[in-house]
């Protein structure tokens, strides 16, 4: 039976980066393993002290390079290259190999809330105890059978995502003809028109990655990227 989990996970990855701008928002995009190249992470970082945040990733131990991927008003998206040491507490490999399929992961105090898609309760385990072994602090906070799914759950949506797609059905930009635009409800969100595209566009990818895709259907682009 195909379970989704919710879990924290805390990790040394970013430590030092995300506590020298703790009020920052980064929620990870795309994580993908390479054979030649460092892993590579890319993530979104909102609403924080930019300078401050890019300082801690230049002092951080598990971080080789950075790149900023996007710049806009109230977020980056950026790109950074692991250590090898860091390389080794990174999840990726072992949910990858046991089949799960990522959904979402945004940063929580010195840790990560997460949601995953596992096979069945086996590979959860096996999960669990790759995080153990490897000193990896793993708090299951919700399991659930994925096809008893209500209606009722966020299914990976972070805050932000959650609110912009709330606020945008709610003041009819969905509908047709369209009761408001994205102006309006950047105004609402008090944000870039920009950034709630952008929201609206992950938010609609998370839900279709969480209710749409089974084992057996998952996008190609998921063989290669996102960990948790």
């Amino acid at each position: 039976m195909t379970l989704i989990a919710d879990y924290y996970l805390e990790t040394p990855i970013l430590r030092t980066a995300l506590r020298a701008a703790p009020e920052m928002s980064v929620a990870i995009e795309q994580q993908t393993s390479r054979e030649t190249k460092p892993f590579a992470l890319a993530f979104w970082a909102t609403d924080g002290d930019f300078e401050a945040f890019e300082t801690g990733l230049a002092d951080d131990p598990t971080v080789d390079d950075v790149m900023v991927l996007a710049e806009l008003k109230d977020q980056r998206l950026y790109q950074v290259e692991l250590t090898d040491d860091a390389d080794e507490h990174m999840t990726y490999h072992s949910w990858a190999d046991l089949g799960a399929v990522f959904i979402s992961s945004e940063r929580v105090g010195d840790g990560w809330n997460t949601r995953i898609r596992f096979p069945d309760r086996e590979s959860l385990q096996q999960y669990v105890e790759f995080c153990e072994r490897h000193g990896l602090t793993f708090d299951l906070q919700k399991l659930y059978a994925a096809d008893d799914y209500d209606g009722g759950d966020s299914l990976g949506l972070t805050e932000c995502q959650y609110e912009a797609l709330r606020t945008a059905t709610e003041r009819g930009y969905f509908e047709v003809p369209r009761r408001v635009e994205l102006e309006d409800l950047a105004d609402a969100l008090d944000i870039s028109r920009q950034a709630v595209s952008e929201r609206l566009r992950r938010a609609t990818e998370t839900l279709v990655r969480a209710t749409i895709y089974r084992d057996s259907e998952k996008p190609d682009r998921e063989k290669s990227e996102k960990d948790g």
